[in-house]
């Protein structure tokens, strides 16, 4: 789309390792001399002039370039195509009735790019007479007001140089520079000079930069190789606007000169149909439910009382939000709450208009993969769930498997028992008709569809369950998996296709059990769970951008109470689904051992989930670790890693987890499961 770009641009006109012995002649073409104010009547004839002249060594093209009044009238002459000024030759030129203005009058001559080639002094001509204002010399620096000499020479200047002089000369980096860019100005002087009073000394090269409103004043010394050097940050923070400037170079009474100015110039692009003049974005790329997203925006070009209109769309085309914002700065702030209830996830659009430009950005909201409710909490024990597989037919069978870390099974008081409860995508439970009392066949009433499994001795649990085609139907699903207030959530779909027949759940596993009849062990134990003595303290950290950090497992004294690391966990969220192959975990020891990576020398690299495990054995220095790995290729990468023996604690060292990737987006969490020891 086609937008305008404001581009202030910085043009230092300078010569380039020009030599300076005081005064000099210029070295491009120059305004020689201009009457404002001719004989006659100036509103009635064509009468006033102004005469250019070539100091140069070669001829120059004037096609396109201009000379223009900068005061008053502000009327400018274009000169026409073909135009050539031969070197060492004067060119006059007329334009309209009542050119210039007769006080105060400031000409400017311009090459056909608009950049500043020379410009007069102010200059004032009431006589109404033969006079001008013209340079006391052909291309010299000063001027004077004496009788006309258009067309022709005002006298050449007869140099003489001292062979023992400083010589000084004077450059810049480039010629053009915007704004936010830094000026590089430096030279080189023939000789360092010494001053005796008021004390031996060496002379300073003085630098001074004038403009509107504008003074800055350097003063430095040459290098061992009598060079110079200083830089100017071109910034309206630092008062540089626009107007015309210039610079002065001093040093043992030799001046160097050269003038620059700030030019407002509009450049025209094609670019996709949005505005370079206008920006709008948000703090954070993601979001998840409850957060409030941060909305920055800002203009370049300030239009009175004029306001931001913004509309905000969420990933459905929904409206969301809209309103208008009024800047004194150029800067836009707003903030949108991103509702809990219902959220829909995927890209939402901010769209704004200010006057006739338009910008639009984008977020990510994404679901709450980790809870981010607390820093540091306390709770009973942490739960690892997962299914089989993402995607089922109606009837099929699901497998749910898992383990309880830092599980205690020495208490037989209580059974322990994980419940799973299957809902809709929406948050409704699943439920098929069925009698709350055995003893009445005729009052049904909505059950829920749930089922329970028994961990064995280490904290593992395993359940098959059928997917009826009368309680479900296509759609998606979450199923939550619940031990003693532990809660972990899994989703999966259901897609068209035949019904499979699949296997039954073994008879030889004592865990399983069917949904929505509890077993008598449910029956007698439904509303209560086993809680350990020993507590179990779980560190976080969430949506972390970097691609490495240290993550450190140490024994630490919290709450009072000292407590080991047992568990080091965590996930990898990739934003695109797009991008999830080009994205993946790498996990290192301190002694730098792979355990998990996609590459050969790593000990895990593919999912630790196969039939009849969910962890692999590893051994590192010394220690065997379970570790479980969900394996590459995933939008949600997960690991965990926790010593095989209930009686063991992970070493006090430090752990290298690294995201494997190059500009994609991704978060990282871990959390490190701490249990208290006597």
């Amino acid at each position: 789309m086609k937008y305008s770009l404001l581009l202030l641009s910085l043009v230092l006109l300078v010569g380039i390792s020009t030599p300076a012995y005081a005064q000099t002649i210029t070295d491009h073409v120059v305004i020689n001399e201009v009457d404002t104010n001719p004989p006659g009547n100036d509103s009635e004839s064509i009468s006033e002039w102004v005469e250019l002249y070539n100091p140069t060594d070669g001829d120059i093209d004037l096609s396109g370039w201009s000379i223009a009044s900068t005061t008053v009238l502000k009327k400018t002459l274009t000169i026409p195509e073909g135009t050539i000024i031969s070197s060492g030759d004067f060119l006059t030129f007329v334009n309209q009735k009542v050119w210039f203005t007769d006080t105060a009058e400031l000409i400017e001559l311009k090459n056909s790019d608009g950049l500043l080639v020379d410009k007069t002094r102010e200059v004032f001509d009431l006589a109404n007479d033969f006079k001008s204002w013209q340079r006391t010399y052909d291309g010299f620096s000063d001027w004077k007001f004496a009788p006309s000499t258009a067309g022709s020479s005002n006298g050449k200047l007869i140099e003489y140089f001292d062979p023992l002089a400083v010589v000084l000369t004077l450059t810049s980096d480039k010629i053009s520079y915007g704004f936010d860019d830094t000026a590089v100005i430096h030279g080189t002087v023939s000789e360092k000079i010494f001053v005796e009073k008021p004390y031996f000394q060496p002379e300073p090269i003085l630098i001074t930069i004038v403009g509107p409103n504008f003074y800055h004043n350097v003063s430095l010394y040459p290098d061992y190789n009598l060079n110079y050097e200083t830089t100017l940050r071109i910034s309206q923070i630092l008062g540089v606007g626009e107007g015309n400037y210039e610079v002065s170079v001093t040093y043992d009474d030799v001046v160097a000169t050269s003038t620059f100015s700030v030019n407002s110039d509009i450049i025209e692009e094609i670019q996709d149909g949005d505005d370079s003049l206008l920006t709008i974005m948000t703090d954070e790329p993601e979001y998840i439910p409850g957060q409030l997203v941060a909305i920055t925006g800002s203009t370049s070009e300030i239009i009175p009382f004029e306001s931001l209109q913004f509309t905000i769309y969420d990933s459905i085309g929904k409206l969301i939000a809209s309103g208008n914002l009024f800047t004194s700065d150029g800067q836009f702030h707003t903030s949108l709450f991103l509702t809990t209830v219902n959220p829909n996830y995927g890209i939402y659009t901010i769209d704004v208009e200010y006057d006739n430009d338009v910008a639009s950005s984008t977020f990510n909201v994404v679901e709450n993969f980790i809870d981010e409710s607390e820093s540091v909490i306390i709770v009973s024990d942490s739960i690892i769930f997962d299914i089989d597989k993402s995607k089922y037919f109606l009837n099929d069978y699901m497998t749910l498997s898992g383990t309880i870390t830092n599980f205690d099974s020495s208490n037989s008081v209580y059974y322990q028992v994980v419940y799973f409860n299957f809902y809709t995508s929406n948050g409704i439970p699943i439920t098929f008709p069925g009698h709350f009392d055995e003893n009445d066949n005729w009052e049904l009433s909505n059950i829920d569809f749930k089922a329970t499994s028994i961990p064995d001795d280490s904290g593992a649990f395993s359940v098959t369950v059928r997917i009826p085609f009368n309680t479900f139907s296509e759609g998606d699903y979450v199923v939550k998996a619940n031990y003693g207030g532990l809660i972990a959530n899994e989703s999966f779909s259901i897609i068209p296709g035949t019904h499979s027949i699949g296997e039954k759940p073994s008879e030889k596993n004592p865990n399983a059990s069917i949904p929505g009849k509890p077993s008598s062990t449910d029956e007698k134990f439904e509303n209560v769970y086993f809680t350990s003595n020993v507590k179990t303290i779980i560190e976080k950290v969430n949506r972390i951008s970097d691609n490495l950090i240290s993550v450190t497992t140490q024994e630490k004294i919290i709450d009072e109470e000292s407590v080991k690391p047992r568990v080091l966990s965590g996930s990898m969220l990739t934003m695109s689904s797009d991008n999830q192959s080009d994205v993946n975990l790498r996990v290192m020891s301190e002694s730098g051992i792979c355990i998990i990576g996609t590459s050969d020398e790593c000990l895990v690299s593919e999912s630790t989930r196969k039939p009849g495990q969910i962890f692999e054995v590893v051994q590192i220095d010394g220690l065997n670790l379970n570790v479980r790995y969900s394996g590459p290729d995933v939008r949600l990468e997960k690991f965990s890693i926790l010593p095989t023996s209930s009686d063991e604690f992970l070493p006090n060292t430090n752990w290298n987890v690294e995201v494997i990737k190059t500009d994609e987006i991704s978060r990282l969490y871990y959390k490190i499961t701490y249990k208290t020891f006597e």
